[in-house]
């Protein structure tokens, strides 16, 4: 055997041994983060539903509120300011929330689809549409959160909450990791 041709069959071999070794480091470390997670509810949270956690998103900024703290007694400007500037701040914490806890369902329902039959193929697509829409769907309330911080316009975070919730229905329906196991 000439050296280059050595030395080619030694480098793909190299390369083939570190794909499969990275391969299986993937493997079991989405494997560990999935059991992690299913231990505290099998949404990978300690809520019991992440539709009802971020439920009060939808009256957080809601108009009539700010309405009823101007009209109180002894609050002045400055403090109705406050309150708006706390509220908007609460509603972006729920929205960071809300982005981080997305991910987490996607990433579970795609390791999930892993092992889904042909028949469930079906699944990926309108994964992909649910993620394409949630991510329009943020966009346009990162929007209007802008336009309402200047009082041009409301907050609508509804369509959000209603997708978190068509994407937890199959996580919820399935058995854990750890019960499937057992």
């Amino acid at each position: 055997m000439s050296t280059p041709i050595a030395l080619s069959v030694l480098c793909a071999l190299a390369f083939l041994g570190l794909f499969f070794t990275l391969s299986l480091y993937s493997r079991r470390r989405a494997v560990a983060l999935l059991e992690e997670n299913s231990l505290c509810d099998g949404t990978g949270s300690d809520r019991e539903s992440f539709a009802e956690y971020y439920r009060p998103m939808t009256r957080i900024l809601d108009p009539r509120e700010f309405e009823l703290s101007k009209a109180l007694a002894g609050v002045g400007s400055a403090e109705s300011s406050r309150f708006r500037a706390s509220r908007i701040a609460a509603f972006r914490s729920y929205l960071n929330d809300m982005r981080l806890d997305f991910n987490r369902i996607e990433f579970k329902m795609r390791y999930l689809m892993l092992a889904a039959s042909q028949d469930q193929a079906e699944l990926v697509v309108g994964l992909n549409r649910i993620k394409s829409s949630f991510q329009m769907q943020l966009i346009r309330v990162e929007v209007q959160l802008l336009l309402f911080r200047f009082g041009w316009s409301a907050v609508d975070v509804e369509p959000l909450v209603i997708m978190l919730e068509q994407l937890e229905g199959p996580l919820l329906r399935r058995p854990s990791a750890s019960a499937a196991n057992a």
